[in-house]
Order: C-alpha cells, then sequence, then structure tokens
C-alpha cells in the first residue's frame, strides 16, 4: 500500500494524520524553522526545498508517495499547489477533498490511480473564482505578450509568414488580409493573442486558384484525400525538395508548416507545425442573404459526399458555381468558403462561427496596413464590423478560454510553456 507525505504541520496536518494513522504517513513538510527543528506528533519535518532534494534522487519515494496538502486556508493552498507544480508535481491531493470521497485511508490509498489520480476539487474552485475575477477585472490591452517555447514559435512563424507573403506579392501579385484570430490580435493585442500558435488570413477565391496553382507548381504539397479527418488519407502533389516549409490543401484552405522532423505524418505533422492558413473568400451576389450562403454549403456538403479529395471537389464546384472565383467587385458579398466552412464543421466544436460570415464588399475593401508585432498586415477595411460577426460584439473583452490550447483544451499553457 501506498504512503502519504502530509504537506502542513498544523492543525489540518494533526487531523490528517490521525485519519490516514502513523504508520501511512512518511513525515511531514513544513516551512517553519520551529517545527522542523522540534518534529510534529512524533514524526519528522522537512523544508520544502529540502523535500525536493529528496525527491528528485529517491525513485521509491516518487514511486511509492504521494503528497497530501493539509492546509485550511484557501490561499495558503493555492500557493502550495502553484509551488508543487511549478517543481513539476502535478498530481498531489487536498486532505479536505480527499475525505470528501473516501470513508477510509485504506480505500484512498488502495484505489485505483488510473480512475482516481488525485484529489483537486478544493484547488479547481479558488482557481475557477480566480478565472472569474479576472474575467471582470482584467482588460486584454494589459496582458503581457506570450513567453518560453509559445513565444519563440510565434516569432518564428511570423517571420515564415512575412517571407512566404512576399515571395507571393512578388510572383502573383497577392497580398492576404489578416482574419480570424489574427485581426482580432492586431486589433486588442496589436499582435499575437498570447495564447495563440498560428496565424489566419483570407483572399478571394480567384486569388486562391491562383495561389494554389502556384504552390503546386514549386512545392511540396499534401492534399487531403478523405472528408473524415480520422482516416488521415494525404495524396502527395506538387514538387519535391527542401523547401522553407509544406503546404498542405485542406477543409477549404491552404496551410504552410514546418516539418521539423522531416517526417511527414498527415494532421499530427499539420497541427503541430502549423505557421498559417489561408482561407479563400466566395463571391456571391448583391441580393444574397446568409439563407443563400447556408444554401451553397448544403450543396456543397451533398457535392462532397461523392468519392475524391479536397482540391479536386472544390474546382469541380466551382465549375457549377462560376460565381464565387470571379473577381469581387463594389455591390457583391463575401462569404467565408463554402467549403471550409464544410470542413471544419468536422473537426471544430458547435456554436463555432463558421458558418455565419457573411460580408459587404465595403466590409473589405479597400484593405489598408495594420501593425501586427514588428510588421504590417493587410487589415479590412471595416475589421470592428468583421471581428463582431465573427465573436460577438464583446471581442475587446477577455474571453472565458482565455490561456487554453484552441486544438486541445485539456492543455493549459503555463510560464513555462
Amino acid at each position: 500500500m501506498r504512503k502519504v507525505i502530509l504537506y502542513g504541520a498544523g492543525q489540518g496536518g494533526q487531523e490528517a494524520l490521525s485519519w490516514f494513522g502513523k504508520d501511512n504517513v512518511v513525515c511531514f513538510i513544513d516551512n517553519s524553522a520551529e517545527v522542523q527543528k522540534n518534529g510534529a506528533y512524533g514524526k519528522s519535518v522537512m523544508s520544502f526545498e529540502d523535500f525536493m532534494t529528496h525527491y528528485d534522487n529517491d525513485s521509491e519515494l516518487r514511486n511509492k508517495c504521494e503528497i497530501v496538502i493539509t492546509i485550511k486556508r484557501c490561499w495558503v493552498i493555492h500557493q502550495v499547489a502553484y509551488e508543487l507544480e511549478k517543481r513539476g508535481i502535478c498530481q498531489y491531493s487536498v486532505f479536505s477533498d480527499v475525505k470528501r470521497r473516501w470513508g477510509s485511508a485504506s480505500q484512498f490509498l488502495d484505489r485505483n490511480r488510473k480512475e482516481y489520480r488525485c484529489e483537486q476539487e478544493s484547488v479547481k474552485d479558488i482557481r475557477l473564482a480566480q478565472n472569474k475575477w479576472l474575467l471582470r477585472h482584467v482588460t486584454p490591452d494589459a496582458l503581457t505578450p506570450a513567453v518560453g517555447k509559445l513565444r519563440e514559435k510565434q516569432l518564428r512563424i511570423l517571420s515564415y509568414t512575412v517571407q512566404a507573403f512576399e515571395e507571393y506579392k512578388n510572383a502573383l501579385g497577392i497580398v492576404p488580409v489578416m482574419e480570424a484570430g489574427t485581426l482580432l490580435g492586431a486589433v486588442r493585442h496589436k499582435g499575437f493573442i498570447p495564447w495563440d500558435y498560428d496565424l489566419d488570413f483570407c483572399i478571394p477565391r480567384y486569388e486562391y486558384n491562383m495561389l494554389c496553382e502556384y504552390l503546386l507548381k514549386n512545392y511540396e504539397v499534401y492534399i487531403l484525400a478523405d472528408r473524415e479527418p480520422v482516416k488521415n488519407k494525404w495524396r502527395k502533389a506538387g514538387v519535391s525538395g527542401k523547401k522553407p516549409y509544406t503546404v498542405y490543401l485542406e477543409y477549404g484552405e491552404i496551410t504552410l508548416a514546418v516539418t521539423e522532423n522531416g517526417e511527414f505524418e498527415g494532421f499530427d505533422t499539420l497541427n503541430r507545425n502549423r505557421i498559417v492558413d489561408i482561407v479563400p473568400l466566395d463571391v456571391f451576389p448583391a441580393d444574397a442573404d446568409l439563407r443563400t450562403y447556408r444554401q451553397k454549403i448544403d450543396e456543397y456538403r451533398e457535392f462532397w459526399n461523392q468519392d475524391g479529395d479536397f482540391y479536386d471537389l472544390i474546382l469541380e464546384f466551382q465549375k457549377k458555381n462560376p460565381l464565387f472565383s470571379k473577381k469581387p467587385d463594389k455591390g457583391d458579398l463575401l462569404g467565408r468558403a463554402v467549403d471550409s466552412a464544410v470542413g471544419t464543421a468536422y473537426v471544430a466544436s458547435p456554436g463555432r462561427w463558421f458558418d455565419k460570415q457573411f460580408y459587404r464588399f465595403d466590409d473589405i475593401y479597400e484593405t489598408h496596413s495594420m501593425l501586427f508585432e514588428n510588421v504590417y498586415f493587410e487589415a479590412p477595411a471595416k475589421a470592428e464590423v468583421i471581428l463582431t460577426k465573427m465573436y460577438g460584439e464583446d471581442f475587446m473583452l477577455l474571453p472565458n478560454r482565455y490561456g487554453v490550447h484552441k486544438e486541445n483544451p485539456n492543455f493549459l499553457f503555463t510560464e513555462e510553456y
């Protein structure tokens, strides 16, 4: 049976010692020098730093003992939890939570650890309260940029994107326009949203087609060959050779990614090494409305149920809808690509804005330069209109999911990341 190390030798520590039984308690952790000198309730007491020295060098201690926080004050529980996590110890429990679930010490110590790894409800409650407080009092413009590996990645993909866009401008005269999280970051943070990790741009469909053809002639390209992402089926196209990035044509968007280890693993490679997404905007007549847009989405969804890959199917679909790929002009309406709206529905959570974007020509053109980090990108003429349609009228407020990875909500960004 496993044993416990009790963090806190005060009243809560005494209660925990009695509940667990002396034979099941190895020692206490407490930062009081006097308690360390005299011990507590017949047990030895270590400082946190002394404990960490033992923990780092004693595999038996790590494998056969677990830490239980016995402190009663919420703010101290939170501070202890933070210090443990900062040192790499995430599987700790809080004594009050242990007692709430388990009837006896033996039940807790003999539990199925795969199903019940630890008891931390108190810490979660504290952090939820902190989160609600922050949402009321902190404005996004007060946030500092990302740090650590995330910041390194942000600056790296920014450099790659500037390089790629310069190439597209020189070769084709194409200048992508900021959208989605990149536009929101430019307006709200003057750069990257602190927890974001890729860039988002759009171009009209006729430019998108030109860019696809250019990339197929000059870059290694992988095209999604099945509508079901779990099948992870791609076909290789384009030209081989060492290039600064690999191109993916998937879900109605061009995605650039750096393959750091030189191996192609489909969506795993794409999501891990994503640089920038470039989405086409389809053209609709001036008398169209959201129902027209959604009707075209439904038509493409039926069209897409045929055998074939994304790129070939959308080219066929455009032949039946030639207006999509004409050069947009005053009076036209623009919608986020129907193929992108259909494709992202397979991987995005319900309620996202992929099928709700319908803009007037004047909302986007004439574009203008907007500062993003230390470079300028093109922004829509009415950025606030675009962002309101994407995120709602409160897009300048701190969102509920701040600091959470958008592809994996179980992954929280930390300072160390």
